[in-house]
């Protein structure tokens, strides 16, 4: 392995800065602009059959409202920073399409995480590693399908 192989310190300053739709400017800076486009996007009829479907699966709001906003980062819609401001109104909006809905969801505030002891570890069973090579052995690979619909929102210019 080359050690002088890499890039040059300041090598990211001098490269075309348009690469990336992070790397050009936000397409939102207004809040309110961005809150209505979120709205539209979110109740959209494809969008909410989705995010509906996710809710009544068990995934929270803070995860559904993470997973739409870091997309929009990650697609030039908006900063990290404004993503902050952005969450609120949208975990909100996520939160009464799923109350109009009549879905039971979880907000994902609440630290329901189990605390770590020795009791906690003892629930577990042992897992046999002959069996466990045997499960993965059978796993076919070439079966897995690209994801589709809602899934592949974070895939070639959805948010």
């Amino acid at each position: 392995m080359n050690k002088f192989d890499a890039p040059i310190p300041g090598e990211n300053f001098t490269s075309d800065t348009k690469n990336y739709p992070w790397h050009r400017p936000p397409e939102f800076n207004d809040l309110d602009a961005a809150i209505d486009e979120i709205a539209k996007k979110l109740l959209d009829e494809d969008s909410a059959v989705g995010i509906l479907t996710m809710l009544e699966g068990g995934v929270t709001i803070v995860e559904l409202t993470d997973m739409f906003l870091t997309s929009g980062m990650g697609a030039g819609k908006w900063t990290l920073d404004f993503a902050l401001l952005l969450a609120g109104p949208t975990s909100h909006i996520l939160y009464l399409m799923a109350k109009s809905y009549g879905i039971e969801c979880d907000l994902g505030i609440d630290d329901k995480t189990p605390k770590i002891t020795k009791s906690f570890f003892d629930g577990f069973k042992p897992i046999d590693a002959k069996k466990a090579k045997a499960a993965v052995n059978k796993v076919d690979v070439k079966q897995v399908k690209q994801p589709t619909g809602f899934m592949a929102a974070g895939q070639k210019g959805a948010y």
